[in-house]
C-alpha cells in the first residue's frame, strides 16, 4: 500500500464551521422531530413490542436487540417527564438528529465543504420516512446512529491510518448488531475500508486480538437473553422466547426469519428494485437522486477508494431490503437514504463547480450573484420539502390509542382476562397497547391476555400474565372476560355487555355468557345478569 497517500485532517477553520453548523442542525432536526413526536403508545406492533420490552425489562422478537433494549429502558426509568411511551419515542428523535450530524461529518470528509455537507444533512433531516421514523418507537434512528458512525470512523481511519480509529469502527460496528442483526450487509464494506487502508490491521496479531476482544465483548450483551429467559420467575414480557439453549442459538440466529430475510423470489427482484427507486425518489425528489448519482459518479472518479466504502454500504443494505420478503418492506430502507444523503452533497458540489469554473472563470464579478442565486435555489428546494413533508411526519396528535386504553381499563373488573383477537384484526393490535398501559399506569397490571385461539402463536409472556387459548378455555366464565374485537369467530357463542365510554361509545365488550342455540348460560352472578338484560348484545 504504498502509494496510499494520507489526506490531511480537518483544518482549524472548518472544524469551527463544522461544530457552529453542527449544532445548528442538531437543534433544527430535534425541534421538528420533537414537535412532531408521537405522544404515547405506538402506533405499530413493532413499536409497542419495545415499549413493552423496555418497560419490564423484557425481550422482543429474535434476535432480541439487547443494546436497544438497554438504552431504551434508561430513557424510559431515568427521564423525569412525559409517559414512558413517550419517553422511548423521545429516543427515536434525538438518534435520529445524531445521525443529521454524523452524516454532515461523513458528507464533509467526502467534499471538504462545510456549505455542501450542510445542505446534504439538511436534505437527509427532512426526507419523508427518515422523519417520519424519528417520531416514534422504532430501531432504527438508533441503528442509522451506528451505521453512519461506524462510516464516519472508517473515513476517518482512511484519512489518518490512526489505529484508534479503526479500533472505533470495530466497536461502533460491533454495537450495531446488538440494535439490529441484518447489519451483516455491511461486513464487505467495513473490510474493504480497512483492507485498501491498511490490511495488516488484521493480519497482525497485535492488532488482530484485541479486535476479536472487542467482538467478543460487545457480543456478549446477547447473554441477556437466556439471562431473562430462564430467570425465576422468567421475563414478564419474552417474544417467541426460547425454552432451552437449542432455542436460544436459534433466538440469537434468528431462525424464525429465515425464510424471509433474502426471500423475495429472484423473478420479483426487478419489480422491487423499481420500486425502491420510486422510495428514494419520494425522499430526495427527482433533483436530489439526480445529485446523488452524479455524486456517486464523481466519488468513483475522484477518490475510488473513498467511494467503495459508501457505495459498498449502500449495495448490501439496499439489497437486503429489496429482497426483504414482507409487505412493509419500504421501511426498512432509512439505512439505504442514510448511504445515499452525502452523495447528494459530493454531486450538489460537483454540480456548483461545473458551473463555477464555466461561468467565473470568463466573469469573476458574476460570482457573488451567482452564489446569491445557488443558495437560493436551495433553500427553496428545502423549504417546499420542509412544507410537503411536515404534515406527513407529524405523529402528534395521534392520542387516540392511549385515550382508549385508559378509558377502557378501569371499567374492568378485579383480574380481568383478555382474550386476543385474530392477527389480521386491529383488535389484536389494541390488545397490545391494552397490555403495555396495564403496566405502564398500574390500571389492572395483574390482567391475563389470553392469546390466539387457533395456537398459531405461543404468548409472549409466562403466566400469570399470559395464558393459551387451551389453558384458559375451561376456565373462561370463572374469570372477567374481556375483548374489544367483533370480527372474532367465537363472539358467535358468546353473550355480551358493552363497555361505553363517558360519552356512550362502545369502546369494548364483557363476555357475561355463552350461547347453545336458544339456550343461554349467564357467566355472571344473578343479580348482575338482571341488572344488565337491557344492555346486551348476541352477535
Amino acid at each position: 500500500m504504498a502509494s496510499f497517500r494520507v489526506a490531511p485532517d480537518i483544518d482549524p477553520v472548518s472544524r469551527r464551521w463544522l461544530l457552529v453548523t453542527g449544532v445548528v442542525l442538531v437543534l433544527l432536526s430535534s425541534l421538528l422531530y420533537v414537535q412532531t413526536l408521537h405522544p404515547g403508545v405506538g402506533p405499530y406492533l413493532d413499536s409497542i413490542q419495545f415499549q413493552i420490552t423496555t418497560l419490564v425489562m423484557g425481550i422482543s422478537h429474535p434476535p432480541g436487540y439487547p443494546f436497544y433494549n438497554w438504552l431504551g429502558a434508561l430513557f424510559v426509568h431515568l427521564l423525569p417527564f412525559g409517559n414512558p411511551a413517550f419517553r422511548l419515542n423521545l429516543l427515536s428523535a434525538l438518534s435520529a438528529s445524531i445521525v443529521v450530524l454524523l452524516v454532515q461529518r461523513v458528507s464533509y470528509r467526502l467534499t471538504h465543504s462545510v456549505a455542501a455537507a450542510t445542505v446534504g444533512a439538511l436534505i437527509l433531516a427532512l426526507a419523508v420516512r427518515f422523519w417520519y421514523q424519528a417520531t416514534y418507537t422504532e430501531l432504527y434512528p438508533l441503528y442509522n446512529v451506528f451505521v453512519a458512525a461506524t462510516w464516519l470512523a472508517l473515513l476517518r481511519f482512511m484519512d489518518t491510518r490512526r489505529r484508534s480509529c479503526y479500533f472505533l469502527s470495530v466497536l461502533l460496528y460491533a454495537m450495531a448488531f446488538g440494535i439490529n442483526a441484518p447489519a451483516i450487509v455491511l461486513l464487505p464494506m467495513w473490510l474493504w475500508a480497512v483492507l485498501a487502508t491498511d490490511a495488516q490491521m488484521v493480519l497482525r496479531l497485535k492488532t488482530l486480538l484485541p479486535t476479536l476482544g472487542i467482538v467478543l465483548g460487545v457480543a456478549a450483551q446477547y447473554l441477556y437473553i437466556p439471562a431473562r429467559a430462564f430467570a425465576d420467575p422468567p421475563a414478564a414480557f419474552c417474544n417467541f422466547c426460547p425454552e432451552d439453549w437449542q432455542g436460544v442459538v436459534d433466538f440469537w440466529l434468528g431462525r424464525r426469519w429465515w425464510g424471509i430475510s433474502f426471500g423475495l423470489p429472484a423473478r420479483y427482484w426487478l419489480q422491487r428494485w423499481a420500486d425502491s427507486g420510486y422510495q428514494l425518489m419520494l425522499q430526495f425528489w427527482p433533483v436530489g437522486v439526480m445529485a446523488g448519482g452524479v455524486g456517486a459518479m464523481t466519488l468513483l472518479r475522484r477518490w475510488p477508494r473513498k467511494a467503495m466504502i459508501g457505495l459498498l454500504g449502500l449495495a448490501g443494505t439496499w439489497f437486503f431490503v429489496s429482497t426483504y420478503a414482507v409487505v412493509d418492506w419500504d421501511d426498512f430502507l432509512t439505512p439505504v437514504y442514510v448511504f445515499f444523503a452525502p452523495l447528494i452533497a459530493v454531486g450538489l458540489q460537483a454540480f456548483w463547480h461545473w458551473l463555477r469554473d464555466r461561468v467565473g472563470s470568463d466573469h469573476p464579478g458574476w460570482m457573488p450573484m451567482l452564489r446569491a442565486v445557488a443558495g437560493a435555489l436551495v433553500g427553496l428546494w428545502l423549504l417546499l420539502v420542509l412544507r410537503n413533508n411536515y404534515p406527513l411526519a407529524d405523529q402528534s396528535h395521534k392520542t387516540e390509542w392511549h385515550g382508549w386504553a385508559r378509558d377502557l381499563l378501569p371499567l374492568f373488573e378485579e383480574g380481568p382476562w383478555l382474550l386476543t383477537p385474530p392477527t389480521d384484526t386491529d383488535g389484536f393490535v389494541q390488545t397490545w397497547v391494552l397490555r403495555y398501559i396495564s403496566w405502564a399506569e398500574d390500571l389492572h397490571p395483574e390482567m391475563t391476555v389470553v392469546y390466539l385461539a387457533d395456537g398459531s402463536f405461543d404468548p409472549p409472556g409466562p403466566e400469570p400474565y399470559y395464558k393459551t387459548w387451551a389453558a384458559a378455555q375451561p376456565e373462561l366464565a370463572n374469570h372477567p372476560v374481556y375483548l374489544i374485537e367483533l370480527n372474532d369467530p367465537r363472539v358467535a357463542d358468546w353473550v355480551l355487555q358493552p363497555l361505553r365510554r363517558y360519552d356512550d361509545w362502545i369502546i369494548g365488550y364483557r363476555v357475561v355468557g355463552n350461547r347453545e342455540g336458544d339456550r343461554i348460560t349467564p357467566w355472571v352472578d344473578d343479580d348482575v345478569w338482571q341488572v344488565i338484560q337491557g344492555d346486551l348484545i348476541l352477535p
